[in-house]
Formats: structure tokens, sequence, C-alpha cells
């Protein structure tokens, strides 16, 4: 360059060089779920390119930071969650310019529910550090699709008062929650007491703490270019739990886009906290729509205080003798 005046630069068509490394891969300091503050909402969501991402770099920061470094640039290669957050940010402002009448609550479950889990070499995508395959705490969803996510068949949306009851959940008051909504007087702030975060309308269904049988409640919106169509349930159960899906089939006409089903979860082992990975798939034979099924079985506590309440019983028996 410092030999033109007038440099330039040819970009080609990218070539993809298969068999050299698989990608993607989770970067080993990516953050991991399960998410602390709320344990029945996935943490994290999706992800996205983020490691030796090339971006806008200050000048007046050597691209070293090392205080030594006089360097300047305007370009630097970065890394972290900093990186992941512009490509979501892109491929969001392409969905709401494709579909300008969705809300954020559809356009993030377009993200989630085809995003892919597979790399270029058809296998499970790795977890750095560890090289084991991916569960939905490593990678959330998956690895975002833009080309997918623009044709989704099918959403799982929220409205407002969805939002009000989640902030219920985490413990904001009334007033806080009022405001909170204030430009939008509408919205119902108040709380209900039997509503959990199981019931909201998520694209990930997440059970932190199954001890019995358990069920909730999802709501699909169809949003493909067929409006009479109908979609099949898949299931891969997480390892130690049944679910079933009712109905099994979901069906959209003229005067019907929105279809509810229900997820029963049920033990079929005995642990302590251990967590299962599985997932429900619908399908119309051209979208696919995937939902992670994260289930935590924590029925040996419950049976050992059955164990206990009884043992004490028995001593309280024995002394009356």
């Amino acid at each position: 360059m410092a030999l033109s005046r007038s440099p330039t630069v040819e970009i080609h068509s990218s070539v993809t060089n298969v068999g050299d490394s698989p990608a993607p891969i989770v970067a080993y300091f990516s953050s991991r779920g399960p998410s602390s503050v709320s344990p029945d909402i996935l943490k994290p969501d999706v992800s996205a390119p983020g490691v030796n991402i090339l971006a806008a770099w200050s000048p007046k920061s050597p691209p070293s930071l090392l205080p030594i470094d006089r360097r300047s640039t305007n370009w630097n290669f970065e890394s972290g969650t900093s990186m992941s957050c512009p490509h979501v940010s892109g491929i969001v402002a392409l969905l709401r310019s494709a579909h300008p009448n969705w809300s954020p609550a559809a356009i993030k479950s377009a993200l989630m529910t085809t995003a892919y889990t597979r790399d270029t070499s058809l296998d499970h995508i790795l977890a750095g550090g560890t090289l084991k395959p991916v569960d939905p705490f490593d990678i959330g969803a998956g690895h975002v699709c833009p080309l997918s996510a623009i044709d989704p068949g099918l959403v799982y949306d929220m409205d407002g008062r969805d939002y009000v009851l989640f902030l219920c959940s985490l413990g904001y008051t009334q007033p806080q929650i009022k405001a909170m909504v204030m430009p939008s007087p509408s919205i119902d702030t108040r709380c209900v007491d039997r509503w959990t975060v199981s019931d909201l309308n998520y694209p990930a269904i997440v059970v932190s703490d199954l001890r019995s049988t358990v069920s909730v409640s999802r709501t699909l919106r169809n949003v493909g270019q067929a409006v009479s169509v109908y979609f099949l349930a898949s299931i891969v159960e997480p390892e130690g739990v049944r679910v079933t899906v009712w109905p099994r089939v979901l069906v959209y006409t003229h005067h019907r886009n929105h279809a509810s089903f229900y997820v029963t979860v049920a033990p079929v082992k005995r642990s302590r906290g251990r967590y299962g990975f599985g997932e429900i798939v619908w399908s119309d034979g051209l979208h696919s729509v995937k939902s992670p099924v994260i289930v935590r079985v924590n029925d040996v506590v419950r049976h050992t205080e059955v164990f206990a309440s009884s043992l004490n019983q028995e001593n309280n028996d024995e002394e009356d003798e």
C-alpha cells in the first residue's frame, strides 16, 4: 500500500476449505448457562461469530492496549460478546426490514427456532476448552442462521403484559413496573399470584426443578406464506424424562393463525439435580421450528424427605408404646 498512490483491494467469492477444522466452535471464554437470575429462562439464547472479528478501533488507543505501544490504527481484530452482539444486531435489522410488523419477541423467536447445532463436518458443534458436544447451556438454541430466520414458519410471540408478568416473577413491585411502562398506560401492570416463568411464551422450555409431573403451554403464530397449513411435532426426550406434547398436530387456516399446545414432562429416573437436554420440532415439510427442552430432575431430595418423615413417625410410635 505504501508503494502505490491509489491502492486497490479486490474481494472475490468466498471459498470454503473443508477438512481443515470444523466450524463453528463455541469459544472457551463464552458465557455459559444456566441463568442465575431466572433459571427457567434459557441462557444463552443463541450464539454468533465473536472470535477474531475485524472491527472499528479508536486511533487514540494502541491496538495491543500496552502502554509501550505507540501505534495508531482505525481497525483491529477483537474477540468477545461485544463482537457477537453486532452480528446479531445486524441480523435483527435485516429481519425488521423484511418484517416491519414483527415484535421484538417474534424476531427473537425466529433467531432461536432456526438456529443450527451442526458444524461444517455435519457433526455436533464442539465446546472450546473441553471439545465436548455442546448443549443448550453452551450455545443456547444454536448458532444464528439469518437466511432461515427470514422465513421461520412459526413464531412464539409476546406482548407488554407478558413482560410485566415476568418482571413480577423477578420481584419488581407494581409501582416500579408502572414507572417502566409509563409511556404505555394501556398495559396492565398488575401482578398475579399463580403465574410462573414457565408460563412465559418463550421459544425454549426449561424446567429447572422437576420433582413431579409438570405441564406448560405455548402458542405459535403462523407467519409463513401458506395460510392453510399444518405442523407435526417430533420429540427428543431429555434423559430420564418423559415428554408428551398435545396436540401433536397444529392446524392453521384463514381464520386461525394462532395455535396452542401443552408440553407435559414427567421424571422417570431418580436424580439429585441433574440436567437433561432434548427438543421439540414442529415441521410442515418445509420449515423446522425447533425448541430446546431442558429439564433438571430433582426428585431424590423429595424421596429423602419422605423417608426421614416416615422414620420420625416410627420413632414417635415406639416412644408412645
